[in-house]
């Protein structure tokens, strides 16, 4: 469970939260209740004269209800241990997210006033209006810092100085390079920037910074492009230790390509090939990796066409890989 607000005190929010917890419980309990707010624990344990009224007006009849210890984060944290699977989600790190997230939703407010018509400030509002939703503030908020970056990358113009239309020609940079090569994305976060990506587009066409139309066709191509990326990446991604051969000794190998590119030419049942295309001008010319010997399940994620990273060996006639790394479609 979590929660946020505007212009609240930490003290508010430790108070809600034990609140809005104790209010969850189905029956009466024994309850550890872990907050940072000394004053909170204080006065629940002895019960002395509210500050904030209205949340203790809730808070009395809970503490009646249930049998309540108080402790602090560190004694929590020493209970369970830093390796402890518990320790993950101790109050404390939902403290320091929440402290964050007021702290970074109160930048983004202050940048949302500007005057300027550049892409920063439209950006700015496009996310201000979602600081209500912690979860779906921070999902965009991390995309968008990543696209920051790509842009500052690849682009001799700077985010602050970028038009909200300049936006539509830096997707499929950020699409096809930034995310799966530079921040070696997974399938499942290249699929949340695109849903991102699609909210900015369409936040943008209906306040008037792009045409609406540019902005379903380049939707449109986005999407193709997060699906050839995504299933290449979870077919790079399947490939587990027992899949690869252990590099042999040096006089036992016949051939080998390291670090290489390698394209899918034929895909069976069973197996893959791979061929350079980068080298020879006719089909004769092309040296050939393979077959190798997969797991169906591989196999059946494959496509022809498809640019691999690897590294081979061939050993006794048979060609084994010895690390897959990434591709291009």
């Amino acid at each position: 469970m979590s929660g946020s607000g505007n212009g609240v005190t930490t003290h508010q929010m430790a108070l809600t939260a034990v609140v809005e917890g104790l209010s969850a419980l189905t029956r009466p309990s024994r309850v550890r209740i872990c907050v940072a707010d000394e004053t909170l624990r204080e006065r629940g344990a002895q019960r002395r004269p509210p500050d904030e009224p209205d949340l203790w007006e809730r808070l009395r009849p809970l503490l009646a209800l249930h049998h309540v210890e108080w402790d602090e984060p560190d004694e929590w944290v020493d209970e369970y241990g830093a390796d402890d699977e518990r320790a993950d989600g101790v109050p404390c790190d939902l403290a320091a997210e929440l402290a964050y997230h007021q702290h970074r939703g109160e930048e983004v407010r202050a940048e949302a006033q500007g005057e300027e018509a550049t892409l920063a400030v439209a950006v700015s509002r496009f996310l201000a209006e979602r600081w209500d939703d912690m979860h779906a503030f921070e999902a965009a908020d991390e995309v968008i810092s990543t696209l920051h970056f790509s842009i500052g990358w690849y682009n001799d113009t700077s985010f602050a100085e970028m038009t909200p239309a300049g936006i539509v020609d830096e997707l499929g940079t950020f699409f096809s390079s930034t995310l799966p090569h530079k921040e070696h994305a997974s399938a499942d976060e290249l699929r949340a920037a695109e849903r991102v990506v699609t909210d900015l587009l369409n936040w943008l066409a209906t306040h008037g910074h792009i045409d609406a139309d540019a902005a379903r066709d380049h939707l449109t191509d986005i999407a193709v492009t997060v699906d050839e990326r995504a299933a290449l990446k979870e077919f790079v991604d399947a490939f587990g230790d027992d899949d690869l051969v252990r590099r042999p000794d040096r006089s036992r190998i016949e051939d080998e390509v390291g670090s290489q590119y390698l394209t899918i030419g034929e895909v069976t049942a069973g197996s893959l090939t791979f061929k350079d295309d980068d080298m020879g001008s006719g089909e004769g010319d092309c040296p050939v990796v393979g077959p190798v010997p997969v797991r169906t399940e591989i196999a059946a994620q494959a496509r022809t066409g498809w640019r691999i990273l690897l590294s081979a060996v061939k050993v006794g006639g048979q060609w084994g890989l010895v690390e897959v790394v990434s591709g291009d479609p």
